[in-house]
């Protein structure tokens, strides 16, 4: 009787599960909109179990049917979400309708301050934040973090030269990982890392956690697919506590030693502390946000993790099709060249913006390895959107590595050629069907930054290095299913000799 007992109640259990995720599953059916199959209870995110791609890689094989479409759902467990890639709708999410648009839907908790960051912040408090931080990344406040910028490169530069004298190859995202570690630890925190060096260091340490997927990460996504709010049963805080005290503990003993001893440096710090010593809370009380070691700590963060795979990946991924072609990576150091020698051989804010071709080298490298290929957005007030509307509450995934990749748009589109990015190629597509660092009010705050460091780096090195395919280079890069972002799995491996 017992056992009879267990086994009907298991069974309505199973029948209430199965009606509601039936009902949950009809949402985009009774609105018209195509969507791939959903499997029972997981929906369309069955590829976190299979473990056999990365979450941008999965997202753009859901979308390829409907890639005529413009647009389709999915469902994350059973939450529906939009799907958006045509330029037009996705102008009018980001920019047009921005103030429908104007939140990522990510948790964020007072009480778990590295969630406090701009990435994060809804509303109000994140418009807030954003107009006091904006000012920091001005063309006046990057020259003067360029020298510090440039130290770091040279330094790059002289490891490369050693590693290439120990091997046949050199792996070079290796190398780049640890530079960009450096870079940012001087910017964002004011610390000398030494992980050119020291590639076990705490720093680097710190960032492989960061940027791994794990048991405890993938329940905490599973909790905010369900909803939001319910992120807060597992705080970062818990999550990553060694992470968490450590760069709290950072921020924290940086600040109080630079006001103790009275140090001034041009970096992300001192300009965080120049802003808390602005009194501007009566400015606009109800949303001010002091800027306490917790707040400035998960600022320096989001900036940290940024700058770290999404930047050494490009860079990496760059020299890997430089090296996969010799007449372009001689025009390339043909410019940087003749630029630097009318600018007395400095690689100065100024000769980095005369470079035409380094420009347009790196924004082929970040169309065909783009780190922020999908937007994040929530609707806050129901909006027509082309021919959709769009309910308060629903939460959009902006496809922006889907136009990127579109043979329409861009001819043979998995061609390395910086030709696509002249002002004519540019004039002759829609603004919006390439975004590498978003666009509208909520674009990346860094992409100045960003362009500065990669330019740089890449200048340097095609300057001093010819690069050429390695033993173990891979034409078609396999990328690692274990990170969320793209990241190669075997690394890049190039031939490196001295430039004459």
């Amino acid at each position: 009787m017992e056992l009879t007992t267990i086994l009907a109640a298991a069974a309505a259990v199973l029948a209430t599960l199965y009606l509601y995720y039936s009902y949950r599953f009809s949402y985009w059916r009774k609105r018209g909109v195509p969507f791939p199959r959903p499997l029972p209870f997981l929906g369309n995110i069955g590829f976190f179990f299979a473990g056999k791609k990365g979450f941008s890689s999965a997202m753009l094989d859901l979308v390829a049917p409907f890639k005529e479409n413009g647009y389709c759902g999915m469902y994350m467990w059973s939450q529906p979400v939009l799907l958006v890639w045509d330029p037009e709708m996705t102008r009018q999410i980001i920019c047009k309708d921005f103030s429908s648009f104007h939140d990522r839907g990510q948790p964020s908790d007072e009480n778990d301050p590295l969630s406090q960051h701009l990435f994060n912040l809804n509303g109000n408090k994140w418009r807030n934040l954003r107009n006091r931080l904006t000012p920091t990344f001005t063309s006046g406040k990057l020259k003067l973090m360029l020298p510090m910028m440039r130290d770091i490169a040279s330094q790059l530069s002289s490891h490369v030269a050693t590693e290439a004298k120990r091997a046949d190859e050199v792996e070079i995202d290796a190398l780049l990982s640890r530079y960009a570690v450096d870079v940012i630890g001087s910017v964002a925190f004011g610390i000398e890392c030494n992980s050119l060096r020291d590639k076990d260091n705490e720093f680097i340490s710190m960032s492989r956690k960061l940027g791994r997927t794990s048991a405890v990460g993938f329940v905490r996504f599973i909790l905010i697919g369900i909803h939001p709010k319910l992120g807060a049963l597992l705080p970062l805080k818990w999550m990553f506590s060694d992470t968490h005290r450590f760069f709290l503990n950072l921020m924290k003993e940086t600040v109080e030693y630079r006001e103790q001893h009275d140090v001034e440096r041009n970096d992300f710090v001192q300009l965080m502390m120049q802003l808390r010593s602005a009194d501007l809370a009566n400015v606009d009380p109800a949303n001010h946000m002091a800027l306490t070691h917790g707040v400035m700590a998960a600022q320096a963060l989001i900036f940290f993790l940024a700058g770290l795979d999404s930047v050494s990946n490009t860079i990496a991924f760059a020299l890997s099709r430089l090296g996969a072609d010799p007449e372009l990576q001689q025009r390339l150091a043909d410019e940087v060249r003749e630029v630097l020698r009318r600018h007395a051989g400095e690689l100065s804010y100024e000769a980095l913006k005369e470079m035409d071709l380094l420009h347009r080298v790196v924004l082929e490298a970040m169309r065909l390895w783009n780190p922020a290929g999908i937007l994040f957005r929530k609707c806050n007030a129901t909006t027509q959107v082309g021919d959709l509307v769009v309910e308060k509450g629903q939460v959009l995934f902006i496809m922006a590595q889907v136009t990127a990749m579109d043979e329409g748009t861009f001819p043979d589109p998995h061609r390395f050629d910086p030709g696509r990015h002249t002002p004519e190629a540019k004039q002759a597509r829609h603004p919006y069907a390439f975004l590498p660092f978003g666009d509208g009010p909520r674009n990346c705050i860094a992409e100045r930054f960003a362009m500065l460091e990669m330019k740089l780096t890449v200048a340097l090195l095609v300057r001093d290095f010819v690069f050429t395919p390695g033993p173990n280079y891979e034409p078609e890069v396999e990328l690692d299913p274990k990170n969320f972002f793209p990241r190669a799995k075997n690394g890049f491996h190039l031939k490196v000799s001295a430039r004459a």
